[in-house]
């Protein structure tokens, strides 16, 4: 009885209350898209820095990380390779021989990072072939062919078939130039890492370096990035002399991108909950003092406070999650309306979002157990701004309330 004759009193005034549902819709709504683009945002920066530049697992010669010397190469790669091929857990990985140089053109010379790469087990790495824009994945008809970023290329004023001039140090750290022709133009989400780094095929490189069989990163990717630690964990007792970082050790930034997703989810909602919990609270005690009389009358009869107290919270838990079951809904469809196409932020300015490894197309998401975290603080929301008006009701002394004015 008590939870129907609550009900009914909140569409006693159907304006006022029509006007607090279409607040707390539209106040969630908002929420839900702005919590769901941060979530893509980040998952996106996770998924592309992955993907194109860490991978879930990298191994190195410890020296390497100190030095950053090719010379520093991990010796027994081919039996990590054969370890890595019979494992489940391993979806793809790649060797790489890395080497700090120079870029050079007719009209300008640059430092890069350059990465000689299997041109099969790369691919199905790190997604390169797909990141090609112009010209070809390191043709291998070609004498030399290296693949540039984007923003290199535009730099350096060279295109598809352009001639550019290497130049690093060789195992014996003796100086080398080479002439390359640019195969490709690749673009990624990080115009950065476009911008210094290019590929080069492994053989090509090592042959120039002076050594048929030089590794020296070995980048892996499983089959579920959450399996990371362990499988670090079990690789390490077996290459005690051999440096293996998940990639949460190898970008901490990354990581705490990561972890940052529900923090923002549930700080958003917070703040959106706050604002319209003011709202609501206001709507509630205006609607109480407007039933003075008629609350003095119910304690008069014999109403309890208690069930005073109750009939007043329950108003407010009523009114709260019919706005937020609508807002809810209207904003998880909006969500899946817009999930699959994206949103283009580029021609907004959203493309400088690449300087900082985002891409400027943003697919909002949300995870379906997040809808129980909203649950439990729309429902909090509504309990803790119903408290204060139900008190100011029960305080009410029932021969003043009915008392004629």
């Amino acid at each position: 009885m008590l939870i129907k004759i609550s009900w009914r009193n909140i569409w006693r005034n159907r304006q006022r209350s029509v006007i607090m549902i279409l607040a707390i819709t539209a106040g969630l709504w908002g929420g839900l898209l702005a919590a769901s683009i941060a979530m893509g945002l980040i998952d996106q920066r996770f998924r592309t820095g992955i993907e194109q530049e860490f991978s879930h697992v990298q191994i190195h010669n410890p020296e390497f990380l100190k030095d950053n010397s090719p010379k520093y190469s991990i010796n027994n790669f081919q039996e990590i390779f054969n370890r890595l091929e019979d494992d489940a857990q391993v979806q793809a990985f790649s060797g790489r021989t890395l080497v700090n140089g120079m870029i050079a053109t007719a009209n300008q010379t640059k430092g890069i990072n350059i990465l000689g790469i299997d041109p099969y087990k790369e691919p199905a790495t790190t997604n390169l072939d797909k990141n090609v824009i112009e010209g070809n994945f390191l043709d291998e008809t070609m004498r030399n062919p290296v693949l540039i970023g984007k923003r290199l290329a535009e730099s350096m004023k060279a295109g598809i078939g352009s001639r550019v001039v290497l130049t690093f140090q060789d195992l014996d750290n003796e100086l080398v130039s080479v002439a390359c022709r640019v195969s490709g133009i690749f673009q990624t989400a990080n115009t950065m890492f476009d911008e210094s780094n290019i590929y080069l095929l492994q053989s090509d490189l090592n042959e120039l370096l002076g050594s048929e069989n030089l590794i020296n990163q070995i980048a892996i990717v499983l089959e579920d990035y959450r399996e990371s630690d362990p499988f670090v964990e079990a690789l390490k007792p077996i290459y005690p002399d051999l440096t293996i970082r998940t990639w949460a050790e190898i970008s901490p930034q990354l990581s705490l991108y990561y972890q940052m997703g529900m923090t923002m989810f549930i700080i958003i909602l917070i703040i959106i909950l706050m604002a319209l919990a003011f709202g609501l609270l206001n709507t509630m005690l205006m609607s109480v003092f407007e039933r003075i009389r008629e609350l003095g009358v119910l304690m008069s009869i014999g109403m309890s406070k208690k069930r005073v107290f109750l009939m007043i919270v329950i108003e407010t838990v009523f009114l709260t999650l019919t706005g937020a079951l609508v807002g809810m809904l209207t904003g998880f469809a909006t969500i899946g309306a817009v999930s699959n196409k994206g949103i283009n932020l580029a021609p907004l300015g959203g493309d400088t979002l690449q300087d900082f490894g985002f891409d400027p197309v943003i697919y909002p998401q949300l995870e379906g157990s997040l809808i129980i975290y909203l649950t439990i603080l729309v429902i909090l929301t509504a309990l803790l701004t119903g408290i204060y008006p139900a008190l100011k009701a029960i305080r009410l002394q029932p021969a003043e309330a009915v008392r004629p004015n």
